[in-house]
């Protein structure tokens, strides 16, 4: 009795789902982009960060994970997929995984979530202050050759290709690298300096 019930409630919900669903990229696509100097928090035109064959590709996944066709990613969802690749479903983990998100998981919140991580999260604050940790005189400036070491000796190593690449952007004067510019290269571009 209590499979016909949560069957109901499934069915009801993804008759509410459908029609939102179909109605939200419509939506989105007329929301304008933000603007370049404006600190990202959300995704604004998610359906413009990608083209029509990654969308495909991704509605597809979406397709693949969304079990039961609701149009909702939820916790049975990822339950049936751990299950396809031979694993055991641990509620606490379907749990933690769902708790990373604030609402449920239709395509255009998917969408989104992986404009996101594509993009960079990082705020410019962010950024700024994982520099200020190396900068003992706190002046916004690093020497040049060590952040090179840094990039070429410590955690995801760069290749001096890498390094050079880099470089080509970098504010560099007089052997100092201005972090402060080099984080709004690295989160606006060149022409917002």
């Amino acid at each position: 009795m209590a499979k016909d019930k949560e069957k109901k409630e499934k069915k009801e919900k993804k008759e509410e789902a459908a029609p939102a669903a179909a109605a939200e990229p419509a939506k989105e696509e007329a929301a304008p982009a933000p603007k370049a100097e404006e600190p990202k928090k959300k995704v604004g035109n998610v359906f413009a960060l990608f083209n029509q064959a990654q969308i495909q590709e991704f509605k597809e996944a979406f397709t693949l994970i969304d079990q039961d066709r609701d149009g909702i990613i939820g916790a049975d969802d990822l339950g049936a997929i751990f299950q396809q690749i031979g694993r055991e479903a641990d509620p606490k983990l379907i749990k933690e995984l769902l708790a990373e998100v604030p609402d449920k998981i239709n395509f255009t919140h998917f969408l989104t979530l992986f404009g996101e991580k594509l993009s960079g999260t990082d705020s410019e604050s962010a950024l700024r202050d994982a520099f200020v940790l190396f900068d003992e005189g706190k002046v916004g400036k690093l020497h040049e050759e060590y952040v090179k070491d840094l990039l070429m000796n410590v955690g995801d190593q760069f290749s001096k290709d890498e390094v050079k690449q880099v470089w080509k952007e970098a504010p560099i004067e007089g052997g100092q690298l201005d972090y402060l510019k080099f984080v709004q290269i690295i989160k606006r571009g060149k022409d917002d300096e």
